[in-house]
């Protein structure tokens, strides 16, 4: 059995990608794991945990744009530099409330890896407990503002 190399049927020159995309999407495939990582941890907790793995997908993704050289000499540091560069990028570009509200966002687990397929129920629930349990305290503290206005108001 061998194996045969048929010519095309229009000849001309063959439309793919260029000499770097190949070593771009090596690259890619073996550290992106650890890049949407990065990504997910640079990008601000105020926004819901599935938007923000989505967002830190979307930042490897697209760290690369098409056209852009990437250099010869150390190409991985520069998709990590691009990487922390547009997820920061976006962090930055949210509105002040945003930003504020991450204050009080509930954190991770040190071990939470935004590329993981199954869910750690417990981790979810624990972390819902711990946001309602800051809303809470939140909601005290403004209840017991207002009461205190009102009553010097009296």
């Amino acid at each position: 059995m061998s194996a045969t190399v048929e010519a095309p049927l229009i000849p001309g020159p063959v439309q793919g990608p260029t000499r770097e995309e190949p070593l771009v999407e090596a690259l890619l495939l073996d550290d992106y794991r650890s890049l949407a990582r990065l990504a997910y941890l640079i990008l601000p907790p105020s926004i819901s945990r599935s938007r923000r793995i989505a967002a830190a997908h979307r930042v490897v993704q697209y760290a690369v744009p098409p056209g852009l050289p990437v250099p010869d000499r150390e190409p991985r540091e520069f998709l990590r530099r691009r990487v922390v560069q547009e997820a920061a990028r976006q962090a930055a570009n949210r509105p002040m409330l945003e930003r504020l509200g991450s204050v009080f966002a509930p954190a991770d687990p040190p071990n939470f890896d935004p590329c993981a397929i199954g869910l750690d129920r417990t981790a979810i629930e624990r972390r819902c407990r711990r946001g309602r349990r800051v809303a809470l305290a939140g909601t005290a503290v403004l209840t017991a503002c207002v009461l205190a206005a009102l009553l010097l108001m009296s």
